[in-house]
Parts: structure tokens; C-alpha cells; sequence
């Protein structure tokens, strides 16, 4: 029971972000399951609800997996995104994500 709260508390971790200049930022996302898909699939939510704090879009930029399991077994992901305002138009490099 105990094991399983703290996969939870792991998969729900909000993570820093990091400004890279030129309107670019960057996270670190970890995923308990689903591979390096489920560990983008989180860094992609997270990119989302950052720039949805100031009524924008996500765009992908690009996406780095991290070799190395963690000390749970958890893949990680980087993800290098920007914030803009156009409309979403899908889950393509370059374009705004939606979910």
C-alpha cells in the first residue's frame, strides 16, 4: 500500500522549468510506467499546463530520453518546448499540442 502511494506521489510530481532564452524552456518529466513514451507523455502534460498559465500553447521543440533507469525503475524525459498563442494543431514537432 505503502509502495504504491509513492508511485503515485512520483507520477503527480510537478517538475521545475527551466527558461532557456530566445522564448524556449525546458523540463525534466519521470514516468513509473510506459517507457520513454509515458515519461513524454507526462513531460508533454506538463509543458501544456505551464503555458496554459498565461493562456497559451505548448510547441515541441524537441525531446531528450534519459538512458539510465531511475532509482525506481522510472524513465525520464526532457522536453525543449515554447509558449505561443496560435490555435492547436496537433501533436507535431513545431506545432501547439493539445491532449
Amino acid at each position: 500500500m505503502l509502495a504504491a502511494a509513492v508511485l503515485l506521489l512520483v507520477g503527480c510530481a510537478h517538475v521545475a522549468v527551466q527558461d532557456m532564452g530566445n522564448g524556449q524552456h525546458s523540463l525534466t518529466a519521470s514516468a513509473p510506467s510506459g517507457g520513454y513514451d509515458g515519461s513524454r507523455e507526462e513531460a508533454i502534460e506538463e509543458s501544456n499546463d505551464y503555458c496554459a498559465k498565461s493562456a497559451q500553447n505548448a510547441v515541441i521543440d524537441g525531446f531528450f530520453d534519459k538512458s539510465a533507469l531511475g532509482p525506481n525503475g522510472e524513465h525520464s524525459s526532457s522536453i525543449i518546448f515554447r509558449c505561443v498563442t496560435q490555435p492547436p494543431r496537433g501533436h507535431e514537432f513545431g506545432t501547439p499540442l493539445t491532449h
